[in-house]
């Protein structure tokens, strides 16, 4: 750290409450810069008048102040503890450990609430944190407190069979473990455990996760053209899903989020161009998905399309920008229920005999240009679920005449 950081507690005079008395926070002072930071606690609000603030603060406090006064040692001796582990001193970063009251700095819960916040707010990150502190709560049948030198390779042992019994998939399985992990590699970076309690690893001593071998689910070109000629009811649900569905198909795979949140601003004449939102606030390459625009995908548009359309208005009518992060989470999700309903039963008239989803279509994608003989580099076999950043590097190299010719793999089966 290059600069000292120094803590005071001060009464904040700039916010005087009703009863008259000024709330006392915690601030801090680094690089000539000061940022305050609320102390209050659920048993206890800490307001005073100036009076009372002077009595507490006195080189000698009686009675009440002199609580008071060793309580303020003890959070200024949390936060100095904080300050102390972080490599590089930041405002936001401290806010996000003092924030969370009474915590202890090497307990999993906290840094899994660390990420838990962060998703809530933001509405991307590590959204495996939340139900991984609830089963581990469950787990070790413990609500608030938990150490990193708990979690021992012979407990998740115990751990994952714990989660097989109670139903949970290899696949959300290993999301919750990686989130875990993830937690481990945050206090390792805090200094707050170190490398002897880190129970992840392939050697004898270490707990490795099983491998997850992803069942295909994608479906053959035959079974491709027989959704693509199947003409339901103009403006039905089934139209509407087919719709959506066969956007995604057509668009490199597009996910749903993605899809929802594509703008006009993102459709060019010849191309379709985007950050995924997946990886943009987390990839350290964040280049574009260019998407070249067939007739089917421009036809999907003009038909599905917000007729407004304004380069910051979105393309598909399923989100706007007044709602709010959970509301928006909601509509996508509704979106893709409705989806996947309907597809099944386009499935089922078609003679498709499979499960058919928007995720389908995902994997669909990849695994009919893979058969085309299209590279390995220009498309990898699970679409991003191992390496995205492989695969949207590759889309980004090549040639957008060479996109235009790859695309029409996609609908081979038309005349």
């Amino acid at each position: 750290m290059s600069h000292k950081v120094s803590t005071a507690i001060v009464l904040f005079k700039k916010r005087q409450k009703k009863n008259g008395k000024y709330p006392a926070k915690l601030r801090l002072t680094h690089d000539r810069k000061q940022m305050y930071y609320n102390i209050d606690t659920k048993d206890r609000v800490y307001e005073f008048t100036e009076d009372e603030f002077e009595k507490i603060t006195s080189p000698k406090p009686r009675g009440e102040y002199k609580e008071i006064q060793i309580e303020f040692s003890l959070i200024e001796e949390k936060a100095q503890k904080i300050i102390k582990s972080m490599r590089d001193f930041s405002f936001d970063r401290f806010k996000t450990h003092i924030g969370i009251t009474g915590s202890d700095m090497k307990n999993v819960y906290h840094y899994l609430d660390i990420k838990t916040k962060a998703f809530e707010k933001n509405g991307y990150g590590d959204k495996a944190a939340k139900p991984m502190k609830k089963a581990l709560q469950a787990f070790f049948k413990r609500e608030k407190n938990l150490a990193f030198k708990e979690i021992t390779p012979a407990k998740l042992r115990e751990l994952e069979q714990y989660m097989r019994n109670k139903g949970i998939s290899p696949t959300t399985y290993h999301r919750y473990i990686d989130s875990l992990k993830s937690v481990f590699f945050m206090a390792l970076r805090e200094n707050m455990i170190s490398m002897d309690v880190f129970p992840f690893g392939r050697d004898k001593d270490k707990y490795l996760a099983p491998r997850v071998v992803t069942v295909k689910r994608a479906l053959k070109l035959n079974e491709i053209e027989k959704i693509y000629n199947y003409q339901p009811e103009l403006f039905s649900h089934e139209d509407e899903a087919k719709d959506y569905w066969m956007f995604t198909y057509l668009c490199n795979g597009i996910n749903m989020v993605d899809l929802c949140n594509l703008k006009y601003k993102d459709i060019g004449t010849d191309f379709i161009s985007f950050i995924r939102r997946k990886t943009e606030h987390s990839s350290a390459i964040k280049r574009p998905i260019t998407i070249p625009i067939t007739d089917d995908i421009r036809a999907i548009i003009e038909k599905r399309g917000n007729k407004d359309k304004s380069p910051d208005n979105y393309v598909f009518p399923v989100i706007t920008d007044d709602l709010s992060h959970k509301q928006k989470v909601y509509k996508i999700a509704w979106r893709v229920r409705k989806t996947n309903v309907h597809m099944g039963k386009i499935g089922k008239k078609v003679g498709v005999d499979k499960h058919i989803t928007t995720y389908t279509a995902r994997h669909s994608f990849a695994t009919i240009l893979k058969r085309s003989g299209v590279s390995t580099e220009f498309i990898s076999e699970s679409l991003g679920h191992k390496d995205v950043t492989i695969t949207e590097t590759y889309l980004d190299s090549f040639e957008n005449d060479h996109k235009k010719e790859i695309a029409k793999h996609l609908t081979a089966f038309k005349k």
